[in-house]
């Protein structure tokens, strides 16, 4: 939306969906969460290494260009995977699970493939303490400014200065 305009935007969406839709099998469910955010119900495969393979052909199905006003777009995916026991009722802790794992993989570069593991609950969990603690701290005034001057080697001028916040 924000390089080719909120029409062109969703154009590009409605076309991305019908693509998706197009690999997907009769039990399986696709639906826009978000703006640009898809997810998948995957009922139709269990093993957990097909599931990965299917991924894979999802993450390569995006990144065939799109064709759009004579322009070809390219588009990648961030895909979060939560795999579950088949035989388990499908809780709202999977889409969330599935959605760590994406912001997992966004985070480490996008165009990849995570698949959750407990342990990217607990970084969210830290980094959402520490963003308590720091709303805090600023209520508190307890950070504090502090300017250090940038110094050019050569002639031991003052070329600017940095601002460091301390807590």
């Amino acid at each position: 939306n924000d390089s080719v305009g909120i029409g062109a935007g969703d154009s590009i969406l409605m076309t991305l969906a019908r693509r998706l839709t197009r690999v997907l099998k009769p039990q399986d469910t696709l639906a826009r969460l978000t703006g640009d955010q898809f997810g998948l119900i995957l009922l139709s495969e269990s093993d957990p290494s097909r599931i990965t393979a299917f991924a894979e052909t999802i993450r390569k199905t995006i990144r065939a260009p799109v064709a759009f006003n004579e322009r070809e777009i390219f588009l990648t995916a961030s895909i979060g995977l939560a795999l579950c026991d088949p035989e388990a009722p499908l809780t709202e802790d999977i889409v969330k699970d599935a959605e760590l794992a994406m912001y997992h993989s966004k985070r480490i570069g996008g165009d990849r493939i995570d698949v959750y593991k407990p342990a990217m609950r607990a970084r969210k969990t830290d980094r959402l303490a520490l963003e308590s603690e720091l709303r805090r701290a600023i209520e508190r005034e307890e950070i504090t400014i502090l300017y250090q001057p940038i110094v050019r080697l050569e002639d031991r001028s003052i070329a600017g200065f940095e601002a460091l916040a301390r807590w």
